[in-house]
């Protein structure tokens, strides 16, 4: 069938290798190359440039690669909705989810998702919002589940929950249980995401909100990071609760209540304009919109 070829095309100039193509598909290599030659031979034109490293699409093959994308997509859907039609829940499941989500709140509703629905393949791609909005644009991604801000005419945002953002310290610290004052807290370190993160903005929002000019700050590269330096005594921090609910749990980070503070931000999913959800697509979001909206460490 041409999907067949089809798929092993996206997945060639995706993957810019024929043996790891091969791989990703469970075919041995003169079966990708076999198929690729085939569909050269069907649309009569080269769709691949091959070097001794890797492959690069021709102009050809750049202009036939949203439009496979696409018919993909189309048949995925017309299988989704035939099983759909007999009550089964099956096919693929592609979900985007930026750091917080997939990190900390995506794999709990998966765990969920996945014991009820056995036969749907679930794939996660964590980035970006920004990324996040491109795969759901190129149909690499069903949906999306996001925390920045994004507009684009061709994607729908809708409301998920708020997401509660905390200010936070060691164990034993000195501020520990005590209603804090901005003056105290400017005298304090800061750890902080690197210039540019989105988590850095957040942050940098809410110290605004406080009032609070950072005696000094350093920058880490992931929100692990963050946790271990705050846990090792360099400063506080700011993160979403989702990502300390552990550290909370047990006690090895606290979270500190400047009087009357709150600071939350929304987390969203994203669809792409027009696009039909399938019965597994349709499950997820009933799940994740249905997924606990407090995230107590107690």
């Amino acid at each position: 069938m041409i999907t067949a070829h089809l798929l092993v095309f996206v997945t060639v100039a995706e993957k810019k290798n024929f043996s790891r193509a091969a791989e990703a598909l469970s075919l041995t290599q003169p079966a990708i190359s076999q198929q690729i030659q085939s569909l050269e031979d069907y649309y009569g034109t080269k769709l691949f440039e091959r070097t001794s490293k890797r492959v690069e699409l021709t102009r050809a093959g750049e202009v036939l690669l949203p439009f496979a994308k696409e018919i993909l997509n189309v048949s995925a859907v017309a299988k989704g909705a035939l099983d759909d039609l007999v009550g089964k829940v099956t096919g693929k499941l592609t979900i985007g989810a930026t750091f917080t989500i997939g990190e900390y709140i995506l794999p709990l509703v998966l765990a969920q998702y996945t014991k009820s629905f056995p036969d749907v393949e679930v794939s996660v791609l964590i980035a970006n919002t920004e990324e996040i909005g491109e795969k759901a644009l190129d149909h690499s991604i069903d949906i999306g589940l996001v925390e920045g801000r994004l507009v684009h005419r061709n994607l729908n945002l809708t409301p998920l929950m708020e997401d509660e953002m905390v200010l936070f310290a060691p164990a034993g610290h000195r501020l520990a249980g005590q209603a804090v004052t901005r003056e105290e807290l400017s005298r304090e370190p800061y750890i902080l995401r690197e210039p540019g993160s989105g988590t850095r903005v957040i942050a940098e929002e809410v110290l605004v909100k406080l009032g609070v000019v950072p005696a000094k700050v350093f920058s880490m590269g992931s929100t692990q990071s963050i946790k271990e330096a705050v846990e090792a005594g360099m400063g506080l921090a700011i993160l979403s609760k989702w990502c300390i609910r552990k550290e909370l749990l047990y006690g090895t980070l606290v979270q500190l209540t400047p009087d009357g503070f709150s600071f939350t931000r929304p987390l969203q999913v994203l669809e792409r304009s027009g696009h039909f959800q399938t019965k597994a697509v349709e499950e997820f979001l009933t799940l994740v919109r249905a997924f606990p909206p407090t995230h107590n460490a107690s």
